[in-house]
């Protein structure tokens, strides 16, 4: 590709890394030799399953929009999941307000939902001190990689996700204010009109009810795996390991925590089950964190990094990290 160069930023695939070769180039021409390449570019994502852009002058969110709308790939779409994060755009927000002493486990983004996005996108705007890296991991290989009785049995049942949702609770405002973790469905949905979140629902395919106090629950059945939309490759695509609470994923003292702060069912933020309602083995969920940990990737972010990842293909997470760290996501549909 005429004006780009490609290079590997590891011994792995993922993430390919896209450079401009000229290093003062500034940010219309960037966007001129993206969209020129837009086609290559396309391509490579699907063989590696995420695109590292470094060395482009990109500097703030605008920026950042204007990046993703060059690559053509889709359209921005609203976050409608658990991690705590702010709205600072259109289409744009905080990667997660986790606190840093918590790592995010590789997951696909939404892949308990019907609506998943094919596409996720992240830029760096502040580098923390240490750590902080967006692992990775490619979903095929986690696939390939798994116990096969234990495929067989996720791939044979499929997954039942329910989350809940309070509407205002001055408790969990104040654990949110130290450890931002349970949103509000006002947050979720971006509305406080009750009607247009029962709309919302029905529009990505969500049981729902509401329980006392304006809780609301929402469930839906998902396949443990899925195949590309284009390259019809198998992959591991499921999120039951984050939405069991357990002392693996959460760490002792947070895992009893838990149990005291959500001993009533209906606050609490996440169940799974395999489809058929019968209860996931926690041996399973422990087996396959042992494999995602076993396959992750790993790079420091550099100032001004725009990553973007085939969903459906790439994993992603977050290690811990120190000091000020500032990164922002999209999604496109």
């Amino acid at each position: 590709m005429e004006g780009l160069l490609k290079k590997k930023i590891s011994a792995h695939e993922l993430p390919l890394v896209v450079e401009p070769a000229n290093q003062k180039i500034s940010l219309i021409e960037s966007f001129q030799l993206l969209s020129h390449h837009r086609e290559n570019l396309k391509k490579n994502l699907l063989i590696s399953g995420g695109l590292l852009f470094r060395n482009f002058p990109v500097s703030n969110e605008k920026d950042f929009s204007n990046f993703i709308k060059t690559l053509g790939l889709g359209n921005f779409i609203d976050y409608i999941g658990d991690s705590p994060r702010t709205k600072i755009a259109e289409g744009i927000y905080t990667s997660t307000e986790t606190p840093s002493s918590v790592k995010i486990p590789l997951h696909n983004e939404l892949s308990f939902i019907d609506l998943y996005p094919k596409h996720i996108y992240f830029y760096c705007h502040t580098v923390p001190q240490k750590g902080g890296e967006t692992i990775l991991a490619d979903g095929r290989k986690i696939l390939h990689a798994l116990n096969d009785k234990i495929k067989f049995r996720f791939k044979d049942k499929g997954l039942k996700y329910t989350s809940r949702y309070h509407e205002r609770n001055i408790f969990l405002k104040m654990i949110n204010k130290l450890h931002p973790s349970h949103r509000t469905w006002v947050d979720v949905f971006e509305t406080k009109d009750k009607d247009e979140v029962e709309h919302k629902c029905r529009l990505s395919n969500f049981h729902f009810k509401w329980n006392k106090n304006n809780w609301i629950q929402i469930s839906q059945q998902r396949p443990a795996t899925i195949r590309h939309p284009q390259t019809n490759e198998e992959v591991w695509f499921n999120q039951a390991h984050l939405f069991d609470f357990n002392p693996k994923l959460m760490g002792l003292w947070r895992f009893v925590s838990s149990q005291l702060l959500y001993y009533p069912k209906h606050t609490k933020l996440h169940d799974v089950s395999f489809g058929d309602l019968t209860s996931i083995p926690r041996e399973d969920l422990y087996q396959i964190m042992d494999t995602l940990d076993e396959h992750t990737i790993k790079f420091p972010w550099q100032k001004g990094d725009v990553l973007v990842l085939d969903n459906v293909l790439a994993m992603h997470g977050r290690a811990t990290f120190s000091g000020k760290r500032r990164v922002m996501a999209a999604m496109t549909s």
